[in-house]
């Protein structure tokens, strides 16, 4: 994170997005899909008189048909819940399109879109971006959310 020079709102983004992965329990969801896929796979096996290139290319249709297209499902909800979450603790939500404007720019090679678990960043920039109008009716006044100690209990 430190070559990306983050704002503070730019980081909210990262934690509104991470923090979405558990509100909105992908977590379990990609459990329960994984053990249908590998039941799906285990019954291609046992139905094939050459069971291992059966399952290898089962699993592999799997992985490009549901878990993928899936994976970016999940990522793309944690955009939208995570941007929600910033804003209305108060963050400016132009800071999730400069967030992904810094990743892309971080470049690399990138498989395709449709053989990664996430939208690609430019997709993820437009989707942002397109979004930035509704999270302002959110927080009209982007005023930051109130800070409440909280009392630890020992």
């Amino acid at each position: 994170f430190e070559k990306l020079h983050l704002t503070d709102a730019e980081f909210a983004q990262i934690m509104g997005h991470e923090i979405s992965h558990a509100l909105a329990n992908h977590t379990a969801e990609r459990m329960s899909r994984a053990m249908a896929t590998t039941l799906g796979v285990v019954a291609v096996g046992v139905m094939s008189d050459k069971p291992v290139v059966a399952m290898g290319g089962a699993a592999m249709a799997a992985k490009v048909a549901l878990t993928l297209p899936n994976s970016r499902t999940a990522e793309s909800e944690a955009d939208q819940i995570g941007m929600e979450l910033a804003v209305m603790a108060g963050y400016d939500p132009d800071a999730a399109v400069t967030l992904w404007q810094k990743m892309g720019a971080q470049g690399g090679s990138k498989p395709p879109e449709f053989l990664s678990t996430h939208p690609a960043p430019g997709n993820r920039e437009a989707a942002m971006a397109a979004m930035i109008p509704g999270m302002r009716q959110l927080n009209p006044t982007g005023k930051l959310a109130a800070v409440h100690p909280v009392e630890i209990v020992r």
